[in-house]
């Protein structure tokens, strides 16, 4: 399916879909919604304030009010995808959830699927890892987005191209990806950039060119 058609479609009939997928075999709506809440933020009460706000499914997760970092240990295919290589942020956080609740129809316990993503010691440290900046906002003036460029290169800091992180743009919480998406600066070299929302572009009240400050954690 078109992943626009997917983020315009209502959270209300996406969450009925899991939950018929849970109940067919023999799992419960509260086991999905604890799933959700583990990995979105959203209690029983948030749930049902969503339904009746007849929100899409895109301004679901973009509205998730307390992301997961252990979501970045959700990994595997999921309706033929690898859910590592998704660069779109909010397709990747859909497919987060689609994996969990594919995981729990198949018979996993929650405490089994929960344990699976519980923080060790090393990725705590990892994770405790802080690079705050001072970053200008880019916006594409053809499709909307916008990003922001950290300044570290994370082929040499971390030996990928591409991580997952949770940022923070002036003190607005968000998790995504840290990747090289073809951007250089001026001397022709690298950048790795962040993609920053329209919706935290609109709680921060910034724009193309305006400065913030940025925190990100691996």
């Amino acid at each position: 399916m078109d992943k626009q058609k997917i983020f315009s479609m209502k959270f209300a009939k996406i969450y009925e879909l899991l939950v018929n997928k849970a109940e067919r075999k023999g799992r419960s709506k509260d086991e999905v919604d604890q799933l959700i809440t583990w990995l979105c933020g959203y209690d029983k009460t948030d749930i049902q304030k969503q339904i009746e706000a007849d929100v899409t499914y895109k301004t679901f997760f973009d509205e998730s009010p307390a992301w997961n970092p252990n979501s970045k240990k959700i990994t595997g295919k999921i309706c033929g995808v690898q859910i590592e290589d998704i660069a779109d942020p909010t397709m990747w956080r859909i497919r987060c959830l689609d994996k969990l609740v594919d995981e729990l129809a198949k018979g996993k316990s929650l405490a089994r699927i929960f344990s699976e993503r519980e923080t060790s010691p090393r990725d705590q440290k990892e994770r405790d890892k802080e690079y705050v900046f001072s970053a200008v906002i880019y916006e594409n003036q053809e499709n909307g987005s916008a990003y922001i460029i950290f300044p570290w290169n994370i082929r040499k800091e971390f030996g990928q191209d591409r991580i997952k992180v949770h940022a923070e743009f002036d003190g607005v919480p968000y998790d995504g990806s840290i990747v090289n998406m073809g951007v250089k600066d001026e001397k022709g070299n690298v950048c790795y950039v962040i993609g920053v929302l329209k919706s935290i572009r609109q709680k921060i009240g910034k724009k193309d060119g305006d400065r913030f400050r940025s925190k990100s954690q691996k």
